[in-house]
């Protein structure tokens, strides 16, 4: 029984649109590693917003404050986009169109340089206005070919290649940024970013030619424009997501715990640096040493999620998250930080998985993309409250230990209302 488990988990798998699905994770997450977690905070905080032309801290604030506006532009267009979407049938145009324009943007960060804050912050939060919501488009497509019995397993394999990808951005742009920030090596650490954007290009084009949209089950006819309708449907899913609790609660748990990880995702590199004394090198082989251990958790989170359900497994992780934060914040050798790091890095990861699952028993069908707009807005206001949080308290106190601290309120409190959220045997087909 366990060996035809194990065969049908693998054919399962490697269906086309769930290959070019999973290698999409892979292609984006070194945007994620590169760009908003180790090379370019790093170069932000240090480089352009150098400490000799501003004050102390100052570049925290600023990084908090970019990622906290192109968060609040997300959160926006998430919902109005996922309506448009539903409506015309067309994610995978806006999945193809929002990534190209992110690569663009991407290797438009090549040319920022000492002292160029501005246009590093506007820069930077049109690529990732557009790399989130592209995002958006990519979770939708999981309800579309998974089952009750598969999306743990599914969700975890992509997470997988999400991380696989991060380990291999890393081994390619290592001999890059070797020599850290020394202004000799500035052009190469600059290079990263263009790598980055090739690299996205590369692995998402199967996605773009292979995934396809699920056939409606009805026409719509549209007498307005698809924006015009979009505004309106987002109204009406408002009054109607009231009516369902269990989905609002975890919406509010998720947005929640996920400022920890918003702090997490931003603070990181910049926190091992600057608190810790972590080289650029050393912050490289600190994610590299967090990649394969997650990657290969994820498999086993996804199929934990398919045991015990989304529910417990976030539960789970979320404790483990308290203790790391303790664990970190307290302690100042390094060895603690890399065991801290590796384990923040699978809860990560497992919390994401699990949650996403979730999302997929408490969502209508046909109606994917939208809701998952509302499960991209709790995210997304997540990454506006916890960054511009640690920034603010980084600033005023300089003190990063302090700032970090911080996010075991949202940790605590997310857990506490996710125990809460009831999943229904079934998954809704429409809200009524």
């Amino acid at each position: 029984m366990g060996k035809f488990a194990l065969k049908e988990n693998i054919k399962t798998l490697l269906k086309p649109p769930i290959i070019s699905w999973a290698l999409y994770d892979l292609a984006n997450t070194p945007f994620a590693v590169i760009i908003i977690t180790i090379i370019f905070p790093v170069y932000f905080t240090t480089i352009i917003a150098s400490p000799e032309i501003y004050s102390a801290n100052f570049g925290d604030l600023m990084w908090g404050i970019a990622s906290g506006v192109s968060m609040i532009i997300t959160a926006l267009l998430a919902p109005l986009f996922g309506a448009i979407a539903d409506t015309s049938r067309s994610k995978n145009k806006f999945l193809t169109i929002l990534t190209i324009a992110c690569i663009i943007f991407t290797s438009l960060l090549y040319f920022l340089n000492k002292g160029m804050v501005a246009l590093a912050v506007i820069i930077f939060i049109i690529s990732n206005v557009f790399y989130q919501t592209s995002m958006m488009f990519y979770n939708s497509f999981l309800p579309q070919f998974s089952t009750k019995k598969t999306t743990g397993l599914i969700s975890g394999f992509g997470f997988s290649a999400g991380y696989l990808g991060g380990f291999l951005i890393l081994i390619i742009t290592l001999p890059f940024i070797r020599n850290g920030l020394e202004p000799s090596n500035l052009t190469n650490l600059k290079m990263t970013f263009i790598i980055t954007s090739i690299f996205f290009l590369i692995f998402s084009l199967p996605a773009f030619f292979i995934l396809k949209d699920s056939p409606a089950t009805k026409v719509l006819e549209i007498k307005t424009s698809y924006i015009s309708y979009g505004f309106k449907k987002l109204l009406g899913t408002l009054k109607n997501i009231k009516k369902h609790k269990n989905l609002s609660r975890f919406l509010i748990s998720y947005f929640l715990f996920s400022n920890a990880f918003s702090v997490l995702a931003l603070y990181v590199g910049i926190y091992a640096k600057d608190t810790l004394g972590f080289g650029l090198f050393e912050i490289a082989l600190l994610f590299m040493l967090g990649q394969i251990p997650t990657m290969l958790s994820s498999f086993f989170f996804g199929w934990l999620t398919d045991r015990i359900g989304p529910k417990n497994t976030i539960t789970i992780t979320l404790i483990m998250w308290i203790l790391i934060i303790i664990l970190v914040t307290f302690f100042t050798i390094k060895a603690v930080f890399y065991a801290g790091w590796i384990l923040a890095a699978i809860s990560t990861g497992s919390t994401l998985l699990a949650s996403r699952s979730l999302m997929t028993f408490l969502i209508p069908r046909e109606s994917e993309a939208e809701f998952f707009g509302f499960y991209s807005i709790s995210g997304k206001m997540s990454s506006i409250i916890g960054p511009i949080t640690f920034g603010l308290i980084s600033f005023i106190t300089k003190n990063q230990r302090i700032a970090l601290l911080s996010t075991l309120l949202f940790l605590i409190s997310g857990l506490i209302i996710l125990q809460f959220v009831k999943i229904k045997s079934y998954r809704p087909e429409s809200f009524k």
